[in-house]
């Protein structure tokens, strides 16, 4: 479905009928199946709005086990907060849902949680290959009473492909060894820069560093697309969200690793958080 508009979206799903009917082929296309043990031998009871599964005798819903679950938000809100949250290059504030969609500021910063917690979830479905870039920076944040934290994050960038932040304790080469080994599948190349911390890389493949006292770009040895991400992240701080919890970090990592994961192919964004929702 092709959707380029708040207002597309407001006229696809302008019912809370229309919406179940958009979810239920997102996340079933080939039928309805147990979520518990996957049975498709299932009856459909009418007054509880749930399927009764013949196998385990599991009960569900069409929002069991997705964050729509137990809401009583309506699933055009739940659609139109999606789209904005995937289609906003540097993010969208709860207070711009708020104004957008009619709901009060804690709904919606209510929304936009359980939403990033779905693009995490597709995020992190699969190991990075290929050629990965890797790098560190200080992303500074809100703290207990107001000051301010200075958070550690490391990033892994798949070229073409998936793109990891996470916040960690320190530059250790162990604390961030131990993130690329959870993180890595089939590398075959490492670009990073030329910290001492990160000469173990080599363990994961062929490590190729970059001095930028000496050059800035060579050839294809570079971390250019990494940087790009801090400079991309630290702008959107700012100017979306002003400043950010230190406590909520790792979420709000997790939707921009999302939505730069997915940036040239905006229209399928929507319909991934509704399968990993």
């Amino acid at each position: 479905m092709k959707i380029i508009s708040l207002q597309d979206i407001r006229k696809a799903f302008s019912t809370q009928k229309k919406c179940e009917a958009y979810l239920r082929k997102a996340r079933w296309p080939k039928g309805v199946t147990c979520p518990k043990c996957g049975s498709k031998y299932h009856i459909w009871m009418p007054e509880q709005k749930r399927w009764f599964c013949k196998d385990c005798r599991h009960q569900f819903s069409l929002t069991s086990g997705t964050i729509f679950h137990r809401t009583k938000i309506e699933l055009p809100k739940w659609f139109e907060t999606i789209w904005l949250m995937c289609n906003s290059p540097k993010g969208v504030s709860a207070k711009q849902v708020e104004r957008e969609i009619g709901v009060s500021y804690e709904t919606a910063w209510y929304m936009c949680k359980r939403i990033r917690t779905a693009m995490k979830h597709n995020v992190f479905q699969n190991g990075l290959c290929g050629i990965v870039e890797v790098d560190e920076s200080e992303i500074k944040t809100t703290g207990k009473g107001g000051g301010s934290d200075k958070n550690t994050v490391l990033g892994l960038f798949e070229r073409d492909g998936y793109l990891r932040m996470e916040v960690i304790e320190n530059f250790k080469s162990l604390t961030i060894e131990r993130v690329v080994a959870k993180n890595f599948d089939q590398v075959e190349t490492i670009f990073s820069d030329g910290a001492h911390w990160l000469r173990f890389l080599s363990k994961y493949g062929k490590h190729e560093f970059v001095q930028h006292y000496k050059h800035y770009v060579n050839d294809e040895v570079h971390i250019n697309h990494i940087e790009n991400v801090w400079s991309l992240l630290k702008r959107g701080i700012v100017g979306v969200y002003h400043h950010i919890n230190t406590k909520y970090l790792q979420a709000y990592l997790d939707e921009f690793s999302f939505r730069y994961t997915h940036r040239k192919d905006k229209g399928s964004m929507f319909d991934k958080i509704l399968v990993f929702c």
